[in-house]
């Protein structure tokens, strides 16, 4: 066996000194304390939580001695005087002083030096935020941060290569004031030359470089990275998804792409799962395929049942123009409505169009018939339909800011007889925080049918009541009441309300407050009673997601309201 050994230079005694009193002192340590702050005398600014953390002489224990203390104490006001220079008083002096074997440092900051001059060459047309200014007090630790946003901003602008080649702070001692200089070297402007996918097992991965939107010799800006990696992450068919040049396998100042996908299942089977005292027990599932032609073709197939709704419906979907987020397909439903106000069967859908601009949002037209049998009548129509939704919220399944509006128009052409309607409605509610602990969040809706030709049908007629309207009444229950007892509805609606959730980001649970008011009347200037409704409620956090809980009083009881209404709501409970 052969032992190899190597000497260097011996240690020097000092060094040796401060190791060994090093050592000693870790045996003789405590935590430091919030009120440690007071010892540092004279300070211009706060001192950091942080900067506490790192002085090892407020960690020792009063028996460890005065050399101990005395040494620590000065390796410890170097670091006080570090930080002082990094918020800007470079002059700073720190003085440490022994105070019945106590260490305190006594702070001559100085004049806060400030910044004269920023010249940086050449100028980028994207504006950086973080740069520094005339004036401004000069502090490294923004210099640094400035210095490193003005590098990537040239990156992201697609000079993959942009580098500094000079970057100086020239300080002025009489005036206290620092000038800045720093000049960067572009390098060449950088554009896709080829694009590869992997990950892609399920769907081509042609699919999956359509649906990014990225294609050979575009300008490779983190912007248009971004945008095709949020485009792939917003599709149905992959969870997630990461798109990164390839620089060492560039050539000149083309750069090769690479997308990585996660792919989502074929096939996916959701339930929906609700109750009010109403409709009783709500179920629902969702069938949905897309394996057809390798992702090119897709179905879905879909079911619901409660007391008051029943119904079937299936969608044939083709993404036409994925690139664009486009798609055409053809819908059909069979729906039984039986509320306070509604009892009719229909069997309805048409070819769409579908315009889908982010993931909740899109535009989609329908030429949509429909063929409806109540009370012994038949109503036969066909005619244009649009619905456009958009969703811009934040805080996950229980939003804490943002807003949502639905919009919807139809144009009702009766076939086997006389008749043409124009229908619309129109909801929207808004996610605002005043305080951490309260969650306000407003709601309105509006609807209205016009009588174009001939006697509005009870299917065209607006109605209000439950839970997407006026919380407390049943559910279409409100406005006028026909010989049946069953609301006839109206040819105009409105209502609002409004949720105030405490403590929206509990981990267990949010308790609630809500007030309603609606409206129904048949025409302008006709007189129709508002009714008001409140109620309180919970939002608990479960495995399967935030479930809330919601009693509702009728504030306008009416001899056929029931006393409250029970809401039970898994998933989505705004």
């Amino acid at each position: 066996m052969h032992i190899c050994s190597h000497v260097g230079k011996p240690l020097n005694a000092g060094v040796l000194l401060r190791l060994l009193l090093l050592a000693g002192a870790l045996l003789f340590c405590l935590p430091a304390l919030a009120d440690d702050a007071s010892r540092i005398v004279n300070s211009p600014v706060a001192v950091p939580e942080s900067l506490f953390r790192q002085m090892d002489t407020l960690r020792l224990k009063p028996s460890v001695g005065t050399g101990v203390v005395r040494y620590m104490a000065g390796q410890d006001a170097a670091l006080i005087r570090q930080w002082l220079r990094s918020e800007g008083y470079l002059d700073a002096k720190v003085t440490p002083v022994l105070e019945a074997g106590e260490a305190r440092w006594r702070v001559d900051a100085g004049a806060l030096w400030r910044i004269r001059h920023v010249e940086v060459s050449p100028a980028l047309s994207t504006h950086v935020a973080a740069l520094p200014h005339s004036g401004d007090a000069f502090r490294s630790d923004a210099y640094e941060q400035a210095k490193s946003a003005l590098r990537w901003a040239w990156r992201d602008a697609g000079y993959l290569k942009a580098a500094f080649d000079k970057a100086v702070v020239i300080p002025d001692k009489k005036t206290r004031e620092v000038d800045i200089t720093w000049h960067i070297v572009p390098g060449p402007l950088f554009y896709i030359s080829t694009i590869h996918v992997d990950g892609a097992a399920q769907y081509s991965a042609d699919l999956a470089t359509r649906i990014s939107q990225l294609q050979a010799g575009q300008i490779v800006t983190q912007q248009r990275l971004q945008d095709a990696m949020q485009h792939l992450s917003e599709d149905s068919r992959y969870q997630h998804a990461m798109v990164v040049p390839q620089m060492q396998q560039a050539v000149g100042n083309r750069v090769p792409l690479r997308i990585t996908v996660s792919e989502a299942g074929w096939r996916k089977l959701s339930g929906d799962v609700g109750y009010s005292t109403d409709a009783g027990l709500g179920l629902g599932a969702n069938w949905v395929d897309r394996s057809l032609l390798q992702g090119k073709l897709e179905y879905a197939l879909r079911a619901q049942t409660s007391r008051t709704t029943s119904g079937a419906g299936a969608t044939l979907r083709v993404p036409t123009w994925p690139e664009y987020d486009q798609q055409v397909g053809i819908d059909v439903d069979y729906l039984r409505k039986s509320t306070d106000g509604r009892l009719y069967d229909s069997v309805s859908g048409g070819p769409f169009w579908q315009w889908n601009f982010r993931r909740k949002d899109y535009l989609r037209l329908t030429l949509q018939a429909e063929n409806v049998r109540e009370a012994g009548a038949h109503l036969l129509t066909l005619g244009p339909r649009m619905d456009v939704r958009f969703s811009h919220e934040q805080g996950g399944l229980v939003p804490l800011k943002g807003w949502r509006m639905n919009l919807g128009a139809g144009l009702p052409l009766r076939v086997n007889s006389a008749g043409l309607w124009a229908v619309f409605d129109a909801s929207a509610r808004y996610f605002f925080r005043p305080v951490n602990w309260l969650l306000f969040s407003p709601r309105a809706g509006y609807g209205r049918t016009l009588n174009l030709q001939g006697v509005v049908p009870k299917t065209y007629r607006q109605f209000a009541g439950g839970a997407a309207s006026a919380r407390g009444y049943s559910l279409d229950s409100l406005g006028p009441i026909g010989a049946d007892g069953l609301a006839t509805g109206g040819l105009m609606k409105t209502y609002g309300g409004v949720d105030l959730v405490l403590m929206p980001e509990a981990e267990l649970f949010s308790p609630l407050l809500f007030a309603d008011a609606a409206k129904v009347w048949q025409a302008i200037g006709k007189a129709a009673p508002t009714v008001f409704s409140a109620g309180f409620g919970v939002i608990m956090r479960t495995p399967a997601g935030p479930l809330r809980l919601d009693l509702a009083i009728p504030l306008n009881r009416r001899p056929q309201d029931k006393r409250f209404q029970f809401y039970l709501t898994l998933g989505d409970v705004f």
